[in-house]
């Protein structure tokens, strides 16, 4: 699995590997340096427990989607819809239709990602844990700062 890491200090992103993870990860900007821990789970099944750099056992799943890329297909809909308003009012939501129908495919092709919710590590290609579920405000009210 790959794991992503963001330096408590400047938000730097950091990628590594779960197959042979470092004992220490250095930011790449600024130098900070935080232990990796791996454990069992993530060793042999390829299941996310808790987490490697903060040892945080509240996870939650999210879609591994490119926001980016939502906002650009978003962007253009908007756009390509208010072009085409005074020009023809069936076009211009059938442009909206369309953009609906390319957020539903990118929505049921893409995987899912384990995010730890004290430190902001991503988990991508984990063997699904049934424990991780779907964000819950209550639990990130409590490692909000």
């Amino acid at each position: 699995m790959e794991i992503t890491s963001y330096c408590p200090g400047c938000f730097a992103g950091t990628a590594f590997d779960s197959v042979s993870p470092p004992a220490d990860l250095a930011c790449r900007k600024c130098g900070a340096r935080r232990t990796v821990t791996t454990t069992e789970a993530i060793s042999a099944r390829n299941t996310v427990d808790r987490c490697v750099l903060c040892g945080c056992g509240h996870l939650y799943l999210e879609k591994d989607f490119n926001g980016y890329v939502g906002f650009a297909i978003l962007t253009a809909a908007i756009v390509g819809s208010a072009v085409l308003w005074s020009r023809n009012v069936y076009l211009s939501v059938g442009v909206l239709a369309a953009a609906a129908g390319v957020d539903l495919v990118f929505w049921l092709l893409c995987g899912e990602r384990a995010v730890c919710y004290k430190c902001v590590a991503r988990y991508r290609k984990a063997a699904p844990n049934p424990a991780i579920q779907r964000y819950d405000l209550g639990i990130a009210g409590r490692f909000a700062d």
